[in-house]
């Protein structure tokens, strides 16, 4: 009997670790699902609080830091996403995303240069699931530099890894625009209404693409459509040159 007891006490202190460990990763998947329904309702404090959760039962987790990171852009913190960022290179100097975070962090931060750094080392890197992203982020760092060859064949490339990315098309549609292709140009702004809700911007720019098209009657309906929605420039656009009655968007 001492020995079946014995026995069973070992066993128990073998599997506790490991019994432990499936808690709390089920645990932090609850947490990471929490962080994303507060991120939907627009509640990133309470998001940001879900991850730090997380990340104290599960420091190494890169999802939970590379969510964190994200949560911090939203918040439009970016020195502290750049500061959690540095750190997470250091402590894991092969994966990909944290370059690409570094990358997006210099978008927005309008230094194109150090962005192009960061998302060339992502992409020399082992692919990941993330992969177009690299691409999209680069593709809007050459579109910025207006490097437009080089913006085009990024943003080609991110739809031919996903096809359903309303910022690679949109991108798309702002360089076709600065090459004067213009037919090009109100393709992949119709193609990114598709997968994402307009906006004052995106409604604009395709009323501008129909215009150099000299195609007043579907130009107009997007001017009256973005003027609706605050944009003045659009406002101007329907004045002068939409006098006539033409139906607006639904």
């Amino acid at each position: 009997m001492r020995n079946v007891t014995r026995y069973t006490l070992f066993l128990l202190l073998t599997l506790w670790p490991a019994v432990m460990q499936s808690q709390d990763n089920s645990k932090v998947q609850s947490l990471l699902a929490e962080a994303d329904a507060c991120i939907s309702k627009n509640e990133l404090p309470e998001a940001l609080g879900k991850t730090r959760e997380a990340l104290q039962l599960s420091p190494e987790n890169l999802p939970v830091l590379q969510k964190q990171i994200n949560i911090l852009l939203l918040m439009k913190d970016d020195k502290e996403a750049m500061k959690q960022t540095d750190d997470a290179i250091s402590r894991f100097p092969e994966e990909a995303d944290f370059y690409y975070l570094k990358g997006a962090i210099y978008n927005s931060r309008e230094k194109y240069e150090r962005a192009l750094d960061n998302f060339n080392r992502a992409i020399e890197l082992k692919p990941t699931a993330n992969r177009y992203k690299f691409y999209l982020g680069r593709g809007v760092s050459h579109l910025n530099l207006m490097e437009y060859d080089l913006a085009l064949n990024d943003f080609t490339s991110t739809i031919e890894m996903n096809d359903t990315v309303a910022g690679a098309y949109h991108g798309r549609a702002m360089v076709n625009y600065e090459i004067h292709d213009y037919s090009a140009a109100v393709s992949d702004f119709l193609k990114t209404l598709d997968y994402s809700k307009g906006n004052s911007v995106l409604y604009f720019n395709l009323g501008m693409s129909y215009y150099r098209l000299e195609e007043k009657s579907n130009a107009c309906p997007y001017f009256h459509k973005a003027c609706t929605l605050g944009n003045t420039n659009a406002c101007r656009m329907a004045l002068m040159e939409c006098a006539k009655a033409i139906p607006a968007l639904p």
